[in-house]
């Protein structure tokens, strides 16, 4: 059985150069044993019309004539299927050489194009951009059929590579410009800590995590003069390049009018009606505002539809400040926005957001949600505030356990100790 196998194995010219000679091989036999089969039976027959005649020649005295005559005869019949047995040999020979240049022709309509066909196939991406039709496939039957379809499918795959190619490109120079874009966000948030090293009254620290190359939350910090302090935590609706253009918009008036004045509602009434001045997209904006005087711990906060605020007292642990919000910002023009104060003692802190830090998802849907927030929190509550947002971050990664997010992530931690003993 191996045998037989190895003898239809190699190319499709070997094969077909095997079967066509096995072909003839059994052809040839067949002839030869029926040519010797019929020799035989002729000269039976020769022997047997003899045999019949040889009494006549016996009783007629002429057995030495019989005997001549059939020796000739014999003779005569024995050199005749030489001569024809000569003559199948030379049929044979030329039958197997027509055979074999038949094979090799037959072969080789096939083969070559199969050939060319692989070759022009393997350098495609090398030497050839390219499979292109050419005469040798012009054979007018499968292979030629089998040509044209790796043409038009080349033709497809190039088309289609050059498309990639444009939106490659395309996404590359969107890459670089979201990624511009990324940097100039970045750099309007203060990222010096500690911010103002020459005031031993707080402590604070912030950051923001896009869930994209650049988000539509932001913080900051400023000091209005040289006792009070402004604080801003906010969210744009919307990702990506709008709401990091309103981002900035917005922190831009929320910081000018504070530094001109204006209270938390007040600033937020006016930011409000300059955004809605042609806010065609309906965006708006999510905002927790604070004044603080850091002589004494007084403040005065609004929230325009933001998240509440964590709050903790001194060895105490931390708690969100729940109270009814004013409509965010960029909804409707005049507005009303409500303030109220608060007060902070030494030793107190308080815990800013947006709504990424609890809507954080795992795998399952789940929410990060509030509670395991105030948990986390609470587990090292005296920790300084930029360890504080390590401890908050650390424990969003363990819970999404690297589920895909779509909120930015923005969080700032104050805490107060009190008036210096310089002032």
């Amino acid at each position: 059985m191996k045998k037989m196998r190895r003898l239809f194995t190699g190319g499709i010219r070997l094969k077909i150069f095997r079967m066509l000679l096995i072909t003839i091989v059994l052809i040839i036999a067949a002839y030869t044993a029926v040519f010797f089969y019929q020799s035989n039976k002729v000269e039976q027959l020769v022997n047997e019309t003899y045999e019949t005649q040889k009494q006549i020649y016996v009783e007629n005295g002429m057995e030495d004539q019989y005997e001549s005559i059939r020796s000739r005869a014999l003779d005569t019949f024995h050199n005749e299927m030489f001569h024809a047995r000569n003559i199948l040999i030379l049929v044979v020979v030329l039958i197997v050489a027509a055979g074999m240049v038949s094979a090799f022709s037959i072969a080789g309509r096939i083969t070559d194009p199969l050939n060319t066909i692989t070759r022009r196939v393997a350098s495609l991406g090398v030497r050839n951009r390219q499979f292109r039709m050419e005469d040798v496939y012009r054979t007018g039957d499968e292979i030629e059929v089998l040509a044209e379809s790796f043409a038009k499918q080349s033709a497809r795959i190039t088309l289609y590579i050059d498309q990639v190619k444009k939106v490659t490109a395309e996404k590359e120079r969107i890459g670089a410009e979201l990624d511009m874009a990324s940097r100039i966000q970045g750099s309007q948030l203060p990222r010096l800590f500690p911010p103002f090293p020459d005031r031993k009254e707080f402590s604070l620290y912030a950051s923001m995590t896009p869930a994209k190359e650049v988000g539509g939350d932001f913080y900051d910090f400023f000091m209005i003069d040289d006792d009070h302090m402004g604080f801003v935590m906010a969210d744009v609706s919307g990702k990506g390049v709008p709401a990091a253009l309103l981002m900035m918009v917005s922190r831009v008036l929320i910081k000018s009018t504070m530094q001109n004045g204006k209270g938390p509602a007040e600033t937020l009434k006016s930011v409000n009606n300059q955004l809605c001045e042609g806010n065609d997209a309906d965006f708006f904006v999510t905002v927790w505002l604070a004044v603080l005087e850091i002589s004494t711990g007084k403040g005065v906060a609004a929230n325009a539809g933001h998240e509440h605020p964590a709050l903790r007292r001194a060895d105490g642990s931390y708690d969100l400040i729940v109270y009814k919000h004013s409509m965010p910002v960029g909804v409707m023009r005049d507005l009303p926005f409500r303030e109220h104060e608060f007060q902070l003692n030494p030793g107190d802190s308080f815990f800013v957001y947006t709504d990424g830090v609890v809507e954080a998802t795992d795998a399952d849907k789940e929410l990060y949600g509030s509670d395991r927030m105030l948990q986390a929190l609470n587990r090292n509550p005296d920790a300084q505030p930029e360890q504080m947002l390590a401890n908050i971050s650390q424990d969003i990664d363990r819970f999404v356990d690297g589920a895909e997010q779509f909120d930015d992530i923005t969080m700032l931690c104050f805490r107060y100790f009190g008036p210096s003993e310089e002032s």
